[in-house]
């Protein structure tokens, strides 16, 4: 049997538009400069097409398929931790030596390490011997290590559990947060929140993990995201001096905040709204947890819930950073309600950092991100979705701050 490509037609204007991105970067010292990230994520977009385009039918649908065993050979690699039995000069060392670290048997190894090699999750320069790379590095990151292990060991078992679930419910409906396949995955009668509270296991990899550059990278870069606060909040004639009167101090509150880290990254990139009152709102747990790790003096903590009256009114922002995908619909309404019980009406506004799914053509990453969040009962929501949901909650769409299709975006709300 010929393998054919699937789009023989789009080979060439790929090629050619890979041509042109490389044509927009340069190379200095020995690293390669892109003239912005646009261009960088155009190149990434365009040689992952060349890939599906010349690949055959029969080759992309098997490719799809083998990645649960890509993702068993990293979540082996981390088990093991080859990251820290290899040199971290990128030199190489054997089979024999890592066994000899490590405690695993010889040969078992050496198929691990061939599987993660073939991904180019290690290099591997001669037979037997393994190396550093770029890739691997990530891995020296223990907060990298514990968000690839959360995906694998918990994410990974509800959405290989998630065919089951929903062809048990007929394909009615994705289920909720008390109902659903992270429940049948992980063999637990607890929702996720639940379990990763009463699990402690769970709750150190799951708060570790949050700290990851790799959850950063999808803002921006910036835990608190694409909006550009000072710009838009500081008021020359109020925001940049430390002469403010109460009622003209800019209040903003990070609902659901955990450590505050959000907070912390406003303030030092944004000095022009050192003045302002910044207050963390969680839950008890969590502002016990984030003051016993050093939450700073100027950080102000309150212990409430958003399915609750918010207990700090007329503040000028109320910011919920990567909460909602975590809840349907029915719940999201009950949260942002409350938050709109407690603006002014005229001051106040709402942002929302969440992922933005595009209505149409939506990046796959974002995709299977929404099937993720379906297995908490979760859901990233469509652009078209924000404003109706919003919408049926009392806000308005203002505005909405986006970098690319595949970075968290940043909605600005009023009440209308």
């Amino acid at each position: 049997m010929s393998l054919n490509p699937s789009y023989p037609q789009a080979i060439h204007p790929l090629v050619e538009r890979i041509n042109r991105a490389a044509q927009r970067c340069t190379s200095a010292g020995g690293s390669l400069r892109f003239e912005s990230d646009i261009v960088r994520r155009d190149l990434v977009a365009a040689a992952e097409q060349l890939l599906m385009a010349a690949r055959s039918p029969e080759e992309n649908v098997f490719a799809i398929a083998q990645q649960p065993a890509q993702n068993a050979a990293l979540r082996c690699a981390i088990a093991l931790g080859i990251a820290d039995a290899l040199p971290a000069d990128g030199s190489p060392r054997s089979v024999d030596d890592i066994a000899s670290s490590t405690g695993a048997d010889r040969s078992l190894l050496s198929r691990i390490l061939r599987a993660c090699a073939s991904t180019s999750l290690l290099s591997e320069p001669s037979e037997l011997y393994y190396a550093h790379n770029a890739v691997s590095r990530t891995l020296l990151s223990p907060a990298n290590r514990a968000l690839l292990t959360l995906m694998f060991d918990y994410n990974g078992r509800a959405v290989v559990a998630l065919p089951e679930f929903l062809q048990a419910r007929k394909w009615q409906d994705p289920g909720s947060y008390t109902d659903c396949s992270f429940m049948l995955g992980c063999r637990t009668h607890l929702p996720m929140w639940e379990y990763r509270d009463r699990d402690e296991t769970c709750r150190q990899v799951f708060d570790l993990g949050m700290q990851s550059e790799i959850v950063a990278a999808l803002s921006t870069g910036k835990a608190s995201g694409p909006f550009p606060f000072g710009e838009e909040l500081a008021d020359n004639n109020n925001y940049n001096n430390n002469n403010l009167q109460d009622d003209d101090t800019l209040t903003i509150v990070d609902l659901g905040g955990g450590r505050g880290q959000a907070l912390q990254e406003i303030r030092e990139e944004h000095p022009q709204l050192s003045a302002a009152r910044f207050v963390l709102m969680d839950l008890g747990p969590v502002i016990e947890n984030a003051l016993a790790a050093g939450l700073p003096s100027w950080i102000e903590p309150v212990v409430g819930s958003f399915f609750e009256p918010l207990p700090v009114r007329d503040a000028r922002v109320y910011y919920l950073r990567r909460c909602l995908h975590n809840w349907d619909d029915a719940a999201c309404r009950t949260i942002l309600r409350n938050v709109a019980a407690a603006m002014d009406a005229t001051r106040s506004r709402l942002l929302v950092t969440d992922m933005v799914v595009d209505d149409t053509h939506a990046a796959r990453e974002m995709a299977w991100e929404d099937l993720n969040m379906m297995t908490i009962g979760g859901v990233e929501r469509t652009e078209r979705h924000w404003h109706t949901l919003l919408a049926e909650s009392g806000f308005r769409v203002h505005r909405i701050w986006r970098n690319s299709a595949t970075e968290h975006a940043t909605i600005d709300a009023r009440l209308k």
